[in-house]
């Protein structure tokens, strides 16, 4: 197993769990996947041949005829490109070609019982992904220079993407989601790929209120909001913004959102100082 296996393996075992993809006892070569699909569908299961010069030569799904397999092997298809590590991207995508499949069964079964379907969201009526991926000019300080009140982070730039984070001080929900509408009006952030959002607020009785959002970067926004809580962080709002350089990241992109939302909090003195346990007065004579 060469490096970038391992590490990918590890990643997607620790995002997903345990026996997302591992290896068979009888051949080095073959692995199984398991996407966590919903508790709909059957779990599904697939047979891999990983070749020893991957990512450089692509893997083979070996359940050809099995259920799900065909759908796996059209994600397969387009996710990967040659000498980029492509497990994420295929989990993430069955999971969307799943899940969407389920949403329309779902939506047949309410309209035949003549249930009206919710009516559409203001981000079902946002430009489709295609349209709004595309490499941009990353953010200077300049352009951010209207976002004060907030603090701004420094922009953090990985393979051609740009993630920049920035926090504000919120003390209930309102205020956060009318902060939120107001700094997503900036045409700078409009053409930001990805806008992720989280908040978390600590009453004065201690009970807590907090929310995320995506916005289409699937899972960044629980991770972030899991982020504040490790932090232990109070009554602050987080915006990270991501501009997609062309090159995907996989699992990485978490990171860069982590240590993104991380450099802001500091800055923005949410981070309170732990005094150490080991410091000691000195004793009177």
């Amino acid at each position: 197993m060469n490096d970038d296996l391992s590490d990918e393996i590890k990643a997607l075992n620790a995002i997903y769990g345990a026996e997302c993809l591992i290896s068979s006892p009888s051949d080095a070569n073959v692995y199984t996947l398991q996407p966590p699909t919903s508790v709909v569908s059957p779990q599904l299961r697939l047979r891999l041949y990983i070749p020893p010069t991957y990512p450089q030569h692509a893997p083979t799904i070996l359940d050809a005829g099995s259920v799900g397999s065909a759908r796996a092997d059209e994600v397969l298809r387009n996710v990967w490109r040659d000498g980029e590590v492509c497990f994420y991207d295929l989990v993430e995508g069955l999971r969307e070609v799943l899940g969407g499949e389920e949403r329309e069964e779902e939506l047949e079964r309410q309209t035949s019982t003549s249930t009206p379907p919710p009516p559409p969201s203001s981000r079902e009526t946002s430009p489709p992904a295609a349209v709004i991926m595309q490499p941009l000019r990353p953010p200077t300080p300049d352009d951010a220079a209207a976002a004060d009140p907030w603090v701004l982070a420094p922009a953090l730039t990985e393979k051609k993407s740009t993630f920049l984070a920035r926090c504000i001080g919120v003390t209930t929900a309102t205020e956060a989601q009318r902060l939120i509408t107001s700094i997503l009006t900036d045409k700078k952030l409009q053409k930001a790929t990805h806008n992720i959002s989280a908040y978390r607020i600590v009453r004065d009785n201690g009970s807590v209120i907090q929310d995320n959002d995506d916005d289409g970067e699937t899972a960044a926004g629980s991770r972030l909001a899991h982020l504040l809580q490790v932090m232990e962080v109070k009554n602050v709002l987080v915006v990270i913004s991501r501009w997609y350089g062309g090159i995907k990241l996989g699992p990485d992109r978490f990171r860069c959102i982590n240590t993104a939302a991380r450099e802001s909090l500091v800055l923005g003195g949410f981070v309170e100082e732990k005094k150490s346990s080991s410091s000691k007065g000195k004793r009177k004579k």
